[in-house]
């Protein structure tokens, strides 16, 4: 190898720096840190815009206004009291619920009102507004 060949770049490479301003290594550092930031901000906005939430449903599914226990169903049914007044963990032998396939509230026993609300269709769930010993 030729060692005066290499004697040239050597130099180079030991020359000092000039000395840089505060603004050009500002420029130097955050304006290619700030693009990169603005571009994957501008791809991650766009991505969730585009996103579809799978649990929402159209407005026309959702009930309008949650059924409520009333005073015309503490006079239908004078035994059976309101779900939040009823002990947790104790089961009823029938619940008082609202269909909303045809938008009526009845009395049903327990278990059929479970088997209905727990079966494959969501067309003939119901709304459990209380509880009969």
């Amino acid at each position: 190898m030729d060692v005066p060949s290499l004697r040239p770049a050597l130099r180079l490479a030991q020359r000092p720096r000039p000395a840089r301003s505060l603004g050009s290594t500002v420029l130097r550092v955050l304006v290619p840190r700030a693009l990169v930031f603005a571009t994957l901000s501008g791809v991650l906005l766009v991505g969730s815009a585009m996103a579809v939430s799978p649990s929402s449903a159209p407005a026309e599914a959702l009930p309008r206004v949650a059924p409520t226990w009333s005073v015309a169903d503490r006079a239908a049914q004078p035994d059976c009291v309101p779900t939040a007044s009823w002990p947790e963990g104790r089961l009823g032998s029938a619940v008082v619920v609202h269909r909303f396939s045809d938008d009526a509230t009845v009395r049903l026993p327990f278990l059929e009102a479970w088997r209905t609300n727990h079966n494959e269709s969501e067309a003939d769930d119901l709304w459990v507004l209380g509880v009969c010993p």
